[in-house]
């Protein structure tokens, strides 16, 4: 298994007024990088009901420093998964998660964790999917 690693890139998305200072907050995208393995993606029907082509990472995760929080978003099915945040090697979240269906799950962190984590989401079929950010 070939693995990828991409360099760390953030983007704000605001989440408040167009103007911003309305006290709304700001979320942080995290970009992922993966392996050469596609995450399976879980059709219904038969299989001429299936995608011919399927995203490599079809998975999005934001930060919300302000709560120590982190959006996972399942954009497909992709059957079992597990999640792993670590920070300095030490895992501080760890989450096995079977997705049926494209859904978003909230991670909590501790209040007040700061420095640098890394987020790590492995498909059963060895898809494997990861990125960085900083609290």
């Amino acid at each position: 298994m070939k693995l990828k690693l991409g360099v760390l890139l953030f983007g704000k998305v605001n989440a408040g007024s167009p103007e911003g200072n309305d006290g709304g907050f700001e979320k942080v995208l995290i970009q992922m990088t993966g392996n050469d393995v596609p995450f399976d993606i879980l059709t219904k029907g038969n299989l001429g009901d299936h995608r011919s082509v399927r995203p490599l990472i079809p998975i999005y995760v934001l930060l919300d420093g302000s709560n120590y929080s982190l959006e996972v978003c399942f954009e497909q099915a992709i059957g079992e998964a597990d999640i792993t945040i670590s920070q300095n090697g030490v895992v501080v979240y760890s989450s096995s998660e079977d997705i049926q269906a494209s859904m978003q799950k909230t991670v909590q962190l501790n209040s007040g964790a700061s420095g640098n984590f890394l987020i790590e989401i492995e498909g059963k079929n060895g898809a494997y999917a990861c990125g960085q950010f900083e609290l």
